[in-house]
């Protein structure tokens, strides 16, 4: 009995270590976005005027005062942001200026990445939908011909916290 006790408690342990990596597969509703449909930020804007609880947000760069001043009135509204952004992008003016707007209004702004980049542009609304792609948000993504994939998934959502928790 002590060992098929041992036996299970080990592979329920096992199990629980490799769930959540990458190659897990998962279902989930996807809502691709591309530039040539219009504006990116304006589905951006959609999107995360629906978080309720939270708003956890990586990036590399980001300049966009519109989607500034969203995350700033989610926060004013109680809902909790919290943004890590790449530590060199974070010291360029137009990065400065959005990152004092957020700081004001209470955001968690965290510089990341001394060593290297934080390169991901992705955000975890509500531990249940993922935003990511090619987009960054800046004013200058607006001009370039980017994608943006909107998955309605908890699992997925899951993973992309444990990535965010991650990144430092």
């Amino acid at each position: 009995m002590k060992t098929t006790v041992a036996v299970f408690v080990f592979v329920v342990a096992l199990s629980l270590a490799y769930s959540g990596t990458a190659a897990e597969a998962v279902n989930c509703k996807v809502r691709p976005t591309f530039s040539s449909q219009g504006s990116i930020a304006e589905v951006v804007l959609r999107e995360i005027r629906q978080a309720r609880s939270q708003l956890v947000l990586a990036v590399y760069g980001f300049s966009n005062p519109l989607l500034a001043e969203e995350l700033a009135k989610l926060a004013g509204r109680g809902v909790a942001v919290k943004v890590k952004i790449d530590d060199e992008k974070s010291k360029e003016r137009k990065e400065g200026r959005v990152i004092e707007v957020l700081k004001a209004a209470g955001v968690s702004v965290q510089a990341v990445a001394p060593e290297g980049r934080n390169h991901n542009k992705f955000a975890v609304i509500d531990d249940s939908r993922v935003i990511t792609g090619s987009y960054n948000w800046t004013l200058k993504a607006e001009k370039n011909w980017e994608n943006l994939l909107i998955l309605d998934c908890p699992e997925l959502a899951r993973m992309y916290l444990r990535e965010w928790e991650a990144i430092h």
